[in-house]
């Protein structure tokens, strides 16, 4: 089951995530932008009606720094791929495995895009080590794979081969 669309009915005003970046977007910008279709944000909803308890924001990215992956160098570029723009999950419902629900929905959501006009894969520009860390444990790699930055990847096929491998969530 794909999380719902973030819309008027979700109590944006209530969410913390403890990052004030992340909970001014939920808050002032994050319905616009799926307005003017510069992205989507989706939700995993909380406990009561309207509560959110987490959010991702997808939207399209071209990659023209090179790929560390043998298959895209032959490819000009920018590459067409997804960015997980922006994640976060509310004070109360960190540390219960709800971050990682939010990934497996984005990379649910990128093979779709994929099946229907082709991506390289889901990018993250992930802000602080913690985050790095986060992300690697999930099957994220760096873009470089000699260098460690803040700038990671999930190739389309690790998506495919991750949902070959483990039942989709309902």
């Amino acid at each position: 089951m794909a999380l719902p669309e973030l819309n008027a009915s979700h109590n944006r005003k209530g969410f913390d995530c403890a990052n004030d970046l992340i909970n001014k977007f939920l808050r002032e910008t994050a319905r616009r932008a799926g307005k003017h279709n510069l992205s989507r944000s989706f939700v995993l909803e909380g406990e009561c009606a309207g509560d959110i308890a987490g959010f991702y924001t997808l939207s399209d990215t071209q990659v023209s720094i090179p790929i560390d992956h043998k298959f895209y160098k032959n490819y000009p570029h920018p590459l067409p791929a997804v960015l997980l723009a922006r994640m976060g999950v509310d004070r109360h419902y960190q540390g219960q495995g709800y971050a990682k629900i939010l990934v497996i929905d984005a990379m649910q959501r990128t093979l779709h895009i994929n099946r229907q006009l082709g991506v390289v894969g889901l990018f993250v520009d992930a802000k602080d080590d913690a985050l790095v860390a986060f992300y690697q444990k999930v099957g994220f790699i760096f873009l470089q794979q000699e260098i460690q930055t803040t700038k990671l990847w999930m190739p389309i096929k690790s998506i495919e081969n991750f949902f070959a491998t483990h039942a989709p969530p309902d």
